[in-house]
């Protein structure tokens, strides 16, 4: 999937950055690679566990992941360096403040399980 990291654009649900930052809010490293590749094929897998990812399912493109990690750091949510992204505890506030206005129960439910996952590319 190309999904644009343009705040406005949603070819989804959710934009891939909104689900990014919902999904970091509850990772229980404060770091994470930056391996897009390894990421986008990540996220791929999470498609077929859970619903909030399904519509990634078809393919997710790195350049796309990048852009929209990129959109995180501009933002303020997280830094990158090091070949790693961080996420200080700014930056999870900020992810648990979006998760906590974007997202219903049942969707913030599948982000925490889904970044079990996601931790264990710390």
């Amino acid at each position: 999937m190309t999904t644009p990291a343009i705040p406005d654009h949603k070819s989804m649900r959710f934009a891939l950055h909104e689900v990014l930052a919902g999904t970091l809010a509850t990772i229980e490293a404060d770091h994470f690679s930056d391996d897009h590749t390894r990421l986008a094929a990540l996220i791929e897998e999470l498609a077929g566990r859970f619903s909030m990812f399904a519509p990634m399912g078809a393919g997710v493109d790195p350049a796309a992941l990048a852009a929209a990690l990129e959109l995180l750091e501009q933002r303020q949510f997280i830094t990158h360096g090091d070949g790693q992204y961080v996420l200080s505890t700014d930056g999870r506030n900020k992810c648990v403040g979006s998760k906590r206005t974007l997202f219903n129960q049942h969707d913030r439910e599948e982000l925490e399980a889904a970044a079990e996952s996601f931790s264990s590319l710390a």
